[in-house]
């Protein structure tokens, strides 16, 4: 054999060790991620108490924080590489240990609703009980870098940003807190943006470690074990997929409609000095579709104006829609008496 030839067999055997002396190191990294153990517990029940106050005060800061100490998404990382190699044991591991983060990160939850149960509920807790395809795709991102990084030990700091990014310890505290309180449908809501971020990561996490060279270690004729065991998280992934696609369509649907009344709105007020939309909501009564509006002004409104502003949203949004106006009045005061007169306000309000 020539020295060029030696060289060249040395080099690729070389290249191979590091390979495998890699995937063993993210083995490592991994099945450290899917162990049960104080510190899993203790920094899990931190992140949730983060959380839950977070949520409940309303600051996005501060669950931010939750996020950057939250233990669950280690195990599912692990549960990628389980499925990527089927590694039967190692997936055992990283499911009993992310059943048992999510039953304790919910009860604290439900905990922190039981004690808090007077303080209203806040937009950013409202904001995770309404999953769509956007979360799915951040979840399916997060899992691919994440389970790059950890393959990487050099940029293995990733993980926290990843961590972030797809935000698994906020939702289920919501989901405790929610279920305290009484809301099971926002609850259900809360639950199904982690259990997407879960399968997200998941499926994501074995792709790219399949990718990266894992493999599962068994005989040939077991393909279709293979096979199996890979297509449940695909199909749940799938499934998923419909029907946030059909929440993002909603959503956006919502949206559109929500500006639509407003755009109506502060068309009729135009014309009333010191009148101010504050809030639009849009709910459902009765199988109608009511648009609720609070509006700042000096003077209240008339059944004839509120009608007359009904009739205008209609012709704007192309569909029949129940105003209720509620009027929150205020009163202007300059050196030189009130900025806007009532009498002149309800003049204007009628034209």
């Amino acid at each position: 054999m020539s020295d060029f030839s030696t060289h060249r067999f040395s080099d690729l055997f070389h290249i191979a060790s590091e390979r495998l002396a890699g995937r063993e190191e993210t083995r490592v990294v991994a099945a450290s991620g899917a162990t049960l153990s104080v510190s899993y517990f203790v920094l899990n029940a931190a992140a949730t108490l983060i959380a839950g106050y977070g949520l409940l005060a309303n600051s996005e800061a501060v669950i931010i924080g939750a996020m950057l100490i939250a233990m669950l998404y280690g195990p599912i990382l692990a549960i990628g590489l389980a499925l990527a190699e089927l590694d039967a044991s190692l997936l055992a591991r990283a499911l009993i240990s992310e059943i048992a983060g999510v039953a304790w990160v919910l009860a604290i939850g439900i905990l922190i609703g039981l004690v808090h149960w007077k303080i209203p509920l806040s937009d950013q807790l409202l904001a995770r009980t309404k999953p769509n395809l956007l979360d799915l795709m951040i979840a399916l991102v997060g899992g691919a870098a994440g389970a790059y990084a950890s393959a990487s030990p050099r940029i293995s700091g990733a993980i926290v940003g990843v961590a972030i990014a797809t935000a698994l310890c906020p939702p289920l505290t919501a989901c405790g807190i929610l279920i305290a309180r009484g809301y099971p449908t926002l609850a259900a809501g809360a639950a199904l943006l982690f259990f997407t971020n879960l399968v997200a990561i998941a499926t994501a996490a074995m792709a790219t470690f399949l990718v990266l060279g894992h493999r599962a270690r068994l005989a040939k004729n077991s393909s279709l074990l293979t096979l199996a065991a890979r297509s449940v998280p695909l199909l749940l992934l799938v499934l998923l997929g419909f029907y946030l696609i059909d929440a993002l369509h909603r959503s956006v649907e919502e949206v559109s409609l929500r500006n639509s009344v407003l755009a109506a709105i502060e068309s009729g007020l135009k014309n009333t000095p010191g009148a101010h939309v504050v809030e639009v909501r849009l709910e459902n009564e009765d199988g109608r579709r009511v648009a609720f509006v609070v509006v700042r002004a000096p003077a209240t409104f008339t059944a004839e104006m509120v009608a007359r502003l009904d009739d205008e949203i209609d012709r704007a949004v192309g569909r029949n829609l129940s105003l209720h106006l509620r009027t929150l009045l205020v009163e202007e005061m300059t050196r030189e008496g009130p900025a806007f007169q009532t009498r002149r306000s309800e003049i204007n309000m009628l034209r």
